[in-house]
Parts: structure tokens; C-alpha cells; sequence
């Protein structure tokens, strides 16, 4: 017990983060989050490969999240909801929707959370970046959205950018409705 003990611990530091399993590069991700030895911007590579590779699988495999899927192995919905925090907390702008379509169900405060991110100011289309975001939130739950919304309003803690951008996806929403009424064949 004591030499299979051993040999894990020294193959998990001797295998690079990339040659592991989902499962095994969850684990790792987990215990580094709960112990706090790296910053978020150390952290948020590590996401983004974890993420990278549910992508991956999804389009190579042809698979959608569910029994056996990566998402399912990830098992990152069932964390608790301190560390899915950190997560979106750590993960970069254009991780946030892979994560939240990963997470399946957010709350009201992890949905704020995702909403206060913003663009490095390189980005050369934000909107994209806000809009992939609101689609994910919106896709989680129709509602989510103006809770969070709501909650930031009551706070007081609206980002500078997120009228205008929650107006303009609002806007899009509603054009996607009247459009699927008139075509309802078409897919949107």
C-alpha cells in the first residue's frame, strides 16, 4: 500500500499536466485550488487545457454532454460550488462558456461572476467575447440572465460595459424569436 502510494505521488509530479487523463488532470486541479499555492493567472492555463480537451473530444468524437461523454468524465458540475467559483473566477474570457456549458447549471452569483469578466484590451471584438458568454448563460437557464442582471443592479457593481451589451443581446434574442417564427424550419 505504502510503495502503490509513493509511486502515485511521484508519477503525478514526474507526468506533465498535458499526458494525464481528464479525470487524473481534474484531481490535480481540484487539490491545487483548494490549497491555494498558485494565482489565478498560474491557475488559468491549466483550465484552459482541461477545457481544450473536452472541446476536443466533443468535435473529434461527434459526442454531446452525457453519460460517458467528456463532460460527464470532467464531472465538473457536481463540485462544490466554492470551487466552481474559483474556477470561473481563474478561467479567462473565452473559457467562461466552454466552462458554463460544462457546469450545466449555474447560480445567480457564479452568473454574475462570468458577467463582471472583460476583454483584455488587445481583443479587437469584444462583443464577441460578452456575447458567447450571455448565449451560455442564457442557454443554462432563460431566466439567469436578468436575475443576474438584477443582483448586480441591487449591488451596484455593473460593469461599465454590460448595459449596452445585455441591451444588444436582449435585442438579438428577440430577433431570433421573430425570425423562428417566421422560418420555424430553419435551425438558429
Amino acid at each position: 500500500m505504502a510503495k502503490a502510494n509513493l509511486f502515485r505521488k511521484i508519477w503525478s509530479e514526474a507526468l506533465p499536466f498535458v499526458a494525464l487523463t481528464p479525470e487524473r488532470k481534474r484531481a490535480w486541479l481540484l487539490r491545487v485550488l483548494r490549497k491555494g499555492h498558485l494565482t489565478d493567472q498560474e491557475i488559468a492555463p491549466y483550465i484552459h487545457l482541461l477545457i481544450e480537451e473536452y472541446q476536443y473530444d466533443n468535435i473529434i468524437g461527434g459526442e454531446t454532454p452525457g453519460v460517458g461523454s467528456p463532460a460527464e468524465n470532467l464531472d465538473i458540475g457536481n463540485l462544490p460550488r466554492e470551487i466552481i467559483m474559483r474556477l470561473l473566477e481563474c478561467a479567462e474570457i473565452y473559457d467562461i462558456p466552454i466552462l458554463i456549458n460544462i457546469i450545466g447549471h449555474l447560480t445567480v452569483d457564479e452568473a454574475v461572476l462570468a458577467l463582471r469578466k472583460i476583454p483584455p484590451p488587445y481583443e479587437k471584438r469584444p462583443l464577441e467575447a460578452f456575447d458567447s458568454i450571455f448565449q451560455a448563460i442564457h442557454e443554462c437557464d432563460h431566466n439567469l440572465l436578468a436575475r443576474a442582471r438584477d443582483k448586480m443592479l441591487s449591488q451596484g457593481t455593473i460593469p461599465a460595459h454590460f448595459i449596452s451589451v445585455y441591451e444588444r443581446f436582449q435585442e438579438i434574442l428577440k430577433d431570433k424569436e421573430v425570425l423562428s417564427s417566421l422560418f420555424p424550419q430553419a435551425e438558429m
